[in-house]
């Protein structure tokens, strides 16, 4: 019998064992199992740490990671989440304190198999703020795995295998992305805050950003900073619509003809044209496109390109 494998794999308790073995037909003692793991060198857990896993519901021995789970958790990791470790256990739950009672919710919503809290306020003693939104899951080995894959002796690093698509991109805007609005009406950007990042692992981050097409770069204040022309990209990516409440302000201050417009150059480029034939078309009124303001750049749509691309045809563009 393996108790080493049943006491720190299985996370049986000694009774536990002991109730095991009688069941098939094996009668030892609780002070025989105890012996048996100490001379195997087993690190007998504390008193805390075994009303942890008596308490927890969770099966152990069963992993609930899937690559949707894992999307979600590294969108939570990127943004306002943290995996709260017990080494000693090698189990680690998954916990956020946020602003907004729905954006808790939402954030802990892709571990319900690991159980999450219900959201509760908790007060800030200290007389800054009101104070936040706290939820946490229940320890599991899968989220330790997790902690281990994303902090580097304690500190949060990006791992090279961070899933970046619609779900974690989506949860990391809603938490850590702004809009930036400029001096020059209806000119505007969009900023990730990963100023808590290392600047390897935020240049790390918008290369693989741009891999989806979404224009970006790391700026000054180690942030990254969303170009104009990456809106439309990063909108398709994530879609256009919050999934909550509290944070829809953060789609909603966008011009809905931001996310499908094309720059001049863009477009010209797109349909192998000559950028100077197409600005003079546009200038003459021959060629359709978009002005938020009757001084404002041009932007082309959707319906604008098509009609350019029949021009081309026609021999009108080249």
């Amino acid at each position: 019998m393996d108790y080493k494998k049943l006491y720190e794999d299985d996370k049986m308790s000694i009774p536990k064992i002991v109730e095991l073995l009688n069941s098939q037909g094996i009668t030892k003692s609780v002070g025989y199992v105890y012996n048996r793991l100490i001379e195997s060198d087993v690190t007998l857990r504390t008193s805390s740490e075994a009303a942890c896993i008596v308490h927890n519901s969770l099966d152990y021995s069963r992993s609930f990671l899937t690559e949707s789970s894992v999307s979600h958790l590294d969108g939570f990791l990127l943004g306002d989440g943290y995996v709260c470790p017990n080494h000693s256990s090698k189990v680690g739950r998954a916990t956020c304190s946020l602003q907004h009672k729905e954006f808790c919710g939402y954030m802990m919503s892709g571990f319900s198999d690991y159980k999450p809290s219900d959201p509760y306020f908790n007060k800030n003693q200290s007389g800054k703020g009101s104070g936040c939104w706290y939820s946490y899951t229940k320890f599991h080995p899968d989220l330790y795995s997790q902690y281990c894959r994303w902090y580097i002796d304690g500190f949060k690093r990006v791992p090279k295998d961070v899933r970046i698509n619609r779900d974690s991109i989506l949860l990391w805007y809603l938490g850590d992305g702004s809009v930036v609005t400029e001096s020059v009406p209806n000119t505007l950007s969009l900023r990730f805050s990963t100023d808590g990042f290392l600047k390897e692992d935020v240049e790390f981050l918008s290369e693989r950003m741009r891999g989806l097409g979404i224009d970006c770069r790391r700026n000054n204040d180690n942030r990254i900073y969303v170009e104009a022309r990456g809106i439309p990209s990063l909108f398709e990516v994530m879609g256009t619509k919050s999934p909550v409440k509290c944070y829809s302000y953060k789609f909603d201050q966008i011009p809905s003809w931001r996310f499908s417009s094309k720059r001049m150059k863009d477009v010209a480029e797109e349909l192998d044209i000559s950028y100077d034939r197409l600005s003079y078309l546009v200038k003459i009124g021959q060629a359709p496109c978009y002005r938020a303001t009757p001084k404002g750049r041009p932007r082309f749509l959707p319906e604008h390109i098509e009609v350019l691309s029949d021009l081309k045809s026609k021999g009108h563009l080249y």
